[in-house]
């Protein structure tokens, strides 16, 4: 928090609760100077008096700090269920070198997708879009191998794929709404 930043809040709440500086130095049992001070940043008030001046421009106090809790919304996925789904299938069944090697791509296509996700390195657009490729890949992969691949291993790529494509599935349903309540308001 900036000295800067806090007494020009202070200042601002003030003036849009449309209050002097002595109307809040008399509720608070201070000089008019005292304010003052605190919305030059000359000085600062101690804690009691901040939940004071909250409550009396009627905000709370991580509004006047400035600490309010920023929402950093990540989108739901299930990599990680689907990276664990997909390991145990890799760790646990019997199969083929080939499909071993084609489990170990599309496990390291997971990878790259919850990392991303993790760091908040990709946009939405490109984690739906990942989950839904690497879906269409582990069903291509399952029906294409159908004799080639054991049954367990097919069974791990169709779960796989069907947790991959809940969140995507789920996300349309979500933009559709919002898009016809922006239409309704519109």
């Amino acid at each position: 928090m900036t000295h800067t930043a806090f007494n020009q809040r202070l200042q601002q709440r003030r003036k849009a609760r449309c209050l002097t500086q002595q109307e809040v130095a008399d509720q608070l049992f201070v000089s008019r100077k005292t304010v003052s001070s605190w919305e030059t940043g000359r000085n600062l008030p101690d804690l009691f008096m901040i939940q004071r001046l909250a409550a009396i421009y009627q905000t709370s106090v991580d509004d006047l700090l400035g600490t309010a809790a920023r929402s950093v919304t990540r989108p739901v996925t299930m990599l990680g269920p689907a990276l664990a789904i997909m390991a145990v299938g890799r760790l646990a069944l019997p199969a083929w070198p080939a499909m071993l090697l084609l489990s170990d791509v599309f496990l390291l296509g997971l990878a790259i997708l919850l990392v991303g996700w993790w760091r908040q390195r990709f946009p939405v657009l490109v984690l739906r879009g990942g989950a839904l490729i690497l879906s269409i890949l582990l069903v291509s992969a399952a029906w294409n191998n159908l004799f080639a691949m054991d049954f367990g291993l097919q069974l791990v790529y169709l779960l796989t794929a069907v947790v991959l494509i809940i969140p995507v599935a789920t996300a349309g349903g979500t933009w559709y709404r919002q898009r016809r309540n922006q239409q309704v308001r519109g």
